[in-house]
């Protein structure tokens, strides 16, 4: 699973000139990132907490679940992508001002998007390979 998650966050880092630094993480954990290794916990625990609150807002006006979310900081912005489920993947990510944020969170989803195709294909060739 790693291995597909990293190809991916890998491909969109050459494509995306937006997206400075990001980490996509799962219910276990960190699983790609560009992000300094110790500056992790508190990306995942601020990524976590925005996402609750999202979910709290989204929940109150009977809306869709939160999938996405920009956020504008004094030096730039901070996005948000998730897929939604227990075992979904979360992306984060850092972008400058000016960056076209439509195409930064494009380049996440297909990010997300093209991990877990990537982590079936991988899981179904391994269950192939036992029979």
């Amino acid at each position: 699973m790693q291995r597909e998650v990293e190809a991916a966050f890998a491909e969109m880092l050459d494509i995306s000139t937006d997206i400075d630094k990001a980490v996509i993480f799962g219910p276990g954990g960190v699983l790609a990132s560009n992000m300094d290794q110790s500056a992790h916990d508190v990306v995942l625990n601020e990524a976590k907490e925005l996402v609750k609150l999202g979910e709290a807002n989204a929940e109150r006006m009977g809306s869709q679940p939160l999938t996405q979310l920009v956020v504008e900081a004094g030096e730039g912005l901070v996005l948000i992508v998730r897929e939604v489920g227990a075992d979904g993947m979360t992306a984060v990510a850092t972008a400058k001002r000016g960056s076209r944020v439509g195409l930064a969170l494009y380049d996440l989803r297909t990010c997300l998007r093209d991990a877990r195709e990537a982590m079936k294909a991988a899981a179904s060739q391994g269950e192939g390979e036992e029979a």
